[in-house]
């Protein structure tokens, strides 16, 4: 059993080379620990939002604060908002930020180790 308290990692600058600024994140499991899922906090000022992207396993995105948008290659539009959850397949080429005109927060709950990222949605 492991319990992680919110304010025992560091909520730090998303990374610019995969991000839109402004944005923050907070790794709360994976990396060090030895758990086969990782869970991130992801926090989106307006206008910010991740490079499009894919994952090698399941990603699970679970709202928890103001709105983001989750975008597929297909065109595929989804608002998430505190409570709900988009499922995202392995392999499938997405970005996620805050929606227009609003900030949002998210949980970014990754069941494989690895991320491809790709150019910038922009």
């Amino acid at each position: 059993m492991l319990r992680i308290a919110h304010d025992s990692r560091p909520h730090d600058p998303a990374d610019e080379r995969n991000f839109v600024m402004p944005a923050l994140t907070q790794r709360l499991l994976g990396g060090g620990e030895d758990w086969p899922v990782r869970l991130y906090r992801v926090t989106f000022r307006e206008g910010a939002r991740t490079y499009w992207h894919s994952h090698d396993d399941v990603q699970v995105l679970f709202g928890i604060a103001g709105t983001c948008v989750v975008v597929d290659r297909d065109g595929g539009r989804f608002l998430l908002e505190p409570g709900d959850a988009v499922v995202i397949d392995p392999g499938e080429e997405h970005w996620h930020g805050a929606a227009p005109g609003t900030g949002g927060e998210h949980l970014a709950i990754n069941l494989g180790t690895e991320t491809t990222w790709l150019e910038s949605s922009a």
